[in-house]
């Protein structure tokens, strides 16, 4: 394997390191701010994932990270022999030199090279060796030794410039050590400006360098249980595989179903074959229903990433502010997980800047000092729940209609409006309810970016708000954007599939008799509700009509937004998971459609585009 090769395939990892890195800086931090108890293993979790870092990119002749990644290396390992935890400065640190090595990694996913130095990276380096030294400081007790500089040998391969020191009695290190571990620091009160310098007094040499060897030996068998376990644990496969696969498995399904339900075969009384049929139809569908789950990933990735975004708005906000995660193992399509997390943040951004108190608003109102943002997820039938909840002052709805008005988005009598009605206004674009800009939010974008990114994942939002009290913010994103949970409806000759969830119920035509109102427009009475009903060919203005049968009339009742919509149909097929297939070429543009599927019996279904067909006719009513 070539060396671009390794490198392509150290990229993801090393992100991944970086992450392991700040979401165990951020677990100190919480400890630091609770009981202060020194965990060895949140310690050492972090020491490996640095030096594995370190050691990937010394491999790859990455120079730039590897001195940085080392200097970070030596402060853990101090802080890991002394047994503390790092404060809240060093943190602070830890967590720029994870900023600095994350972009000099983009860098190189550009350029395929190592990048230079800069003037951050260098600040960096120096910080990091400032806290080192004043580490060491605290932990010499004694007088220190006067030590006899020595030049650094050439073949080392971390080549760091700098002076480093050794006893006169000494043991000389073996040529084949290419990762050298960090050992303990001393210094010598003439050289504190120095770089950090190597002391093993004579008589303990021989213990300290045992000592040494076992921890590196425990490294390494710690580091290669790790990859082990990551190895097993999961295998990245390109999204386009993925895609082939589930489009090879939808194919074999529909084979399948039209061999099983052939005519010929279906005459046979052969109860061996019969009983091998069966088992093929079950594995066919086993198989079907794993190759949906290799697209599912838990939702923990996304959620990890805000820890760190709400420590740095709370700082930059100067508030206090606990996030607490839960549901992070709830699975969602690959393709969903990138798109989810711009909302998010958006809302993370809005909840901590305007809907948080400061501590002194908080503290007169009778609230905790610290605000809290409860980021969840849960699986709902075929959706993911994802909820962000705060304890902040809500949103204000005088406010939001005033400023709706002066905007003049609202016009007239406002009163008959439903809270609903009037917190979705937020996500008109240009309306913010903030007094003042913030390097935070109030522009009046990020709404916007919300709602669009939601529904073009076809999902909905919820918001729930009372004043003083919070606001809960609930996102229903679909599992898949490549499969999903319809129901097949047959018009005429021609076959229709609608999401499962946006249907409301069934009623039959047969002794319900259509009420007239002006434009042609005709509703069905429904237990005293009337719901406007429509033709196929109203909603998708076909050129070629679509010729009802009439045998017994039936009508589909679809719900978007709390408004109902019906849709004459002449038999309901029944319920199935089906694939779906992008539409393409002049079909792309096509108004009350999103796609289609293949059904078993080899028919083709046009997947209804219900928001797009409720929007459609309510531009038609009005």
């Amino acid at each position: 394997m070539g060396r671009e090769q390794l490198l392509l395939d150290f990229i993801p990892e090393g992100f991944e390191l970086i992450e392991v890195c700040e979401s165990a800086i951020l677990s100190i931090e919480e400890i630091n701010g609770q009981d202060g108890e020194y965990d060895e293993d949140l310690i050492n979790n972090l020491f490996r994932a640095v030096h594995t870092f370190k050691g990937s990119s010394g491999l790859l002749k990455l120079e730039s990270l590897v001195k940085i990644s080392h200097e970070a290396e030596t402060l853990m390992d101090i802080l890991r022999k002394e047994k503390k935890l790092p404060s809240e400065d060093i943190c602070q640190v830890l967590i720029n030199t994870c900023d600095q090595l994350r972009t000099l990694l983009q860098k190189v996913e550009k350029t395929k090279s190592n990048p230079e130095l800069d003037d951050e990276s260098e600040a960096i380096i120096e910080v990091l060796q400032r806290e080192i030294k004043q580490l060491q400081l605290e932990t010499i007790g004694a007088e220190p030794e006067i030590l006899t500089p020595i030049k650094k040998k050439s073949f080392e391969i971390f080549g760091e410039d700098e002076i480093k020191t050794e006893p006169i009695v000494s043991t000389k290190k073996p040529a084949f050590e290419i990762f050298d571990e960090s050992p303990n620091y001393k210094l010598d009160a003439s050289t504190l400006s120095a770089e950090p310098v190597l002391a093993v007094e004579s008589k303990t040499e021989k213990k300290n360098t045992e000592i040494l060897k076992a921890e590196k030996t425990q490294l390494e068998k710690d580091s290669t249980n790790n990859t082990t376990t990551t190895q097993k644990k999961e295998i990245k496969v390109a999204n386009e595989k993925l895609d082939a696969l589930m489009d090879l498995v939808g194919e074999l399904v529909i084979a399948e179903s039209n061999v099983t339900q052939h005519s010929l075969l279906k005459s046979l009384k052969n109860e061996d074959f019969n009983s091998s049929i069966n088992r093929l139809h079950k594995i066919v569908l086993d198989l079907q229903e794993v190759a949906l789950s290799t697209r599912m990933i838990p939702i923990s990735g996304v959620f990890q990433k805000m820890s760190r975004l709400v420590r740095d708005l709370q700082k930059k906000a100067n508030k206090k502010v606990a996030l607490y995660i839960s549901g992070e193992e709830t699975e969602i399509d690959k393709s969903i997980v990138d798109l989810i997390a711009d909302p998010i943040i958006h809302i993370l951004r809005n909840s901590i800047d305007h809907g948080i108190e400061t501590s002194e608003e908080r503290a007169l109102s009778g609230k905790p000092e610290v605000g809290t943002i409860q980021l969840s997820a849960r699986q709902s039938v075929n959706e993911v729940w994802v909820m962000i909840r705060d304890d902040g002052r809500g949103l204000n709805r005088e406010k939001i209609i005033q400023k709706s008005v002066e905007r003049g988005i609202l016009s007239g009598d406002t009163e008959h409006l439903s809270d609903q009605e009037i917190y979705n206004l937020i996500f008109v674009p240009g309306l913010s309810t903030a007094d003042a800009v913030t390097d935070i939010s109030g522009r009046g974008v990020g709404m916007d970016i919300v709602r669009q990114n939601i529904e073009k994942m076809g999902g909905k939002i919820e918001i729930h708000s009372r004043m003083h009290k919070g606001t809960s913010f609930i996102l229903r994103i679909p599992l898949s954007l490549g499969i999903m949970e319809g129901t097949v409806v047959r018009i005429g000759k021609k076959f229709f599939t609608i999401q499962t969830i946006e249907l409301r119920e069934f009623v039959s035509l047969r002794d319900k008799k259509e009420i007239p109102l002006e434009d042609n427009q005709k509703v069905i009475d429904v237990r005293g509700t009337f719901i406007p009903i429509f033709d196929i060919n109203q909603i998708l203005n076909h050129r070629d009509e679509v010729v009802y049968d009439g045998i017994d009339p039936l009508m589909i009742i679809l719900e978007y937004e709390k408004k109902l919509l019906g849709i004459r149909v002449d038999e309901i097929v029944g319920n199935q998971n089906v694939v779906i297939k992008p539409l393409q070429g002049i079909l792309e543009e096509a108004n009350g459609v999103n796609g289609f599927t293949i059904l078993g019996s080899g028919n083709v279904s046009l997947i209804l585009d219900v928001k797009s067909i409720f929007q459609a006719m309510h531009r038609s009513e009005t």
